[in-house]
């Protein structure tokens, strides 16, 4: 009996060991995987919210000069202000605390036409590395 059940352990091959390994592998390179998703994500992540914080840089930019160009009777201090090339770096000291880092290139061209004046506007807002560009028309 002794002989028997020795023979069949010998004859036996077990498929524990190698369906283990192949398991192991498998889930290895399913985390590897789910971590370079994961990374991705949060690259894009980054980038929108740069993108949406170089949107509104632009924004601010071609607003300031807007209120330069056209100011509001309150403040008489921006009276004959012309249409010029600034530069807007935003700090969180000045307020602007979900712009801070970013700046806004802002160009101005006016045309006058049959007595008419039109501004053509356009600021480039950037952050980190990325930027956005708007354009704004105005009549005077």
């Amino acid at each position: 009996m002794l002989s028997k059940q020795f023979s069949l352990r010998v004859t036996q091959q077990g498929i524990g060991l190698p369906a283990a390994i192949f398991i192991i592998t498998t889930m290895a390179v399913i985390a590897v995987a789910i971590n370079e998703l994961v990374q991705e994500n949060a690259e894009t992540f980054v980038e929108e919210v740069n993108l949406a914080r170089a949107f509104y840089a632009a924004e601010s930019g071609a607003g300031f000069v807007m209120n330069r160009t056209f100011p509001p009777e309150e403040y008489p201090a921006y009276a004959g202000s012309n249409c010029a090339a600034r530069t807007y770096t935003f700090d969180a000291l000045g307020g602007a605390v979900g712009l801070a880092g970013c700046t806004a290139v802002v160009s101005c061209s006016t045309i006058l036409e049959a007595g008419v004046e039109y501004h053509t506007i356009e600021s480039t807002g950037s952050c980190e590395d990325v930027e956005r560009t708007i354009q704004v028309r105005a009549v005077k």
